[in-house]
């Protein structure tokens, strides 16, 4: 069944259509930076400075991965986790009943940076190494991490991305129940056996009202943490949805929507895996080289539900696009895939506005 499913997820999880070893130089504006384990997922440091990287160890947590800083302004990386040296008592962030760090088995995938109550700054990061969590770290002004504490998730949980909620908890997408390949297939065809894990301390996990759908994929919330931005791959939809009641308040229809950053000017900005064939190619989980397929980045307005493609591109030197965030007068777009990020100017650059 594993080996079944393993076959199987790319068909769903990427739409690609082939790993190429893509030399490591830039096509036009659109420039790679080479090096990496596919940075699957991305947020900047609270100071503005540096990138962590959740660098992906495969969907089924068989491959290790790790987390990186990455200064865009050298474009050299240094490590964040794991490392040998990190030896400091946990403060039990999380469950009471968290069995103890992921140390070197950690594959993650989703990641969020938020300010808790006190003031300390909290990453958390989904890992499918050894078990389907969500991982507590502390990020420090000292540019290190410090792993804190996790919530492991119910029994076949498949967890994708995960943001906080203001009062100290988390929403975690679920994409279908694991290990289960009608559940997979089914899901393909559109069926809707995913959801948002939601959190909270002292109240355990539950499910979040009004989060049912196909494939969750990437979760936003809102500056307020009133509303959800729900990414639905294979329903092929970004859904807003208000947290506290479940109420449905607007959909955008995005070609299997991935992971989605905030802009400066406060829209969404999603990641998209249009496909240009009915059966696509396979890219594997991590390889060297770039998948080639098609992705676009699409700006959302959080009020209007209005959408806008501000970016296209497949092939060299980078396809395959999750996730892209914006420093500076550029953006840095993830992978799932691959060796690399890609650098390419923001249409964006210089427009500065609140969420």
């Amino acid at each position: 069944m594993t080996r079944l499913l393993v076959l199987s997820l790319p068909f769903l999880l990427a739409a690609c259509d082939a790993q190429r070893d893509f030399p490591c130089e830039p096509v036009d504006d659109r420039v790679p930076i080479c090096g990496l384990q596919a940075p699957e997922d991305i947020e900047p440091t609270p100071d503005g400075k540096h990138l962590i990287l959740s660098q992906f160890g495969g969907i089924t947590g068989s491959d290790s991965g790790s987390l990186m800083l990455f200064d865009p302004q050298t474009e050299t990386t240094l490590p964040l986790y794991p490392l040998a040296s990190q030896t400091a008592e946990p403060e039990g962030w999380g469950d009471a009943d968290c069995p103890g760090a992921p140390g070197a088995a950690i594959s993650p995938h989703g990641i969020h940076l938020s300010q808790r109550s006190d003031g300390r700054w909290q990453l958390l990061v989904v890992n499918h190494g050894g078990r389907e969590s969500v991982e507590f770290f502390e990020w420090r002004d000292d540019s290190s991490l410090h792993w804190q504490g996790c919530v492991v998730l119910p029994d076949g949980a498949f967890l994708n991305d995960v943001v906080a909620s203001p009062e100290g908890g988390f929403l975690v997408t679920h994409m279908f129940p694991k290990d289960n390949i009608w559940a997979l297939l089914r899901t393909f065809f559109g069926a809707e056996r995913g959801h948002v894990w939601r959190w909270r301390e002292g109240e355990g996990v539950d499910i979040q009202p009004g989060s049912l759908g196909s494939f969750p994929n990437g979760i936003q919330i809102s500056n307020d943490g009133q509303n959800l931005f729900l990414n639905l791959y294979t329903n092929n939809r970004v859904r807003k949805i208000a947290r506290d009641s479940g109420e449905h308040l607007g959909e955008v229809e995005v070609a299997h929507p991935d992971n989605s950053s905030w802009l400066p000017d406060g829209r969404l900005l999603v990641a998209s895996h249009p496909r240009d064939k009915l059966v696509p190619g396979l890219c594997g989980d991590v390889h060297s080289g770039a998948c080639e397929s098609r992705f676009q980045l699409i700006a959302i307005d959080p009020e209007t539900m209005g959408a806008e493609t501000l970016f296209d591109h497949k092939g060299a030197p980078m396809g395959a696009g999750t996730v892209a965030v914006e420093w500076g007068n550029y953006w840095f777009i993830g992978s799932y895939a691959g060796d690399r990020l890609l650098r390419v100017p923001a249409p964006t650059a210089g427009i500065e506005a609140g969420r």
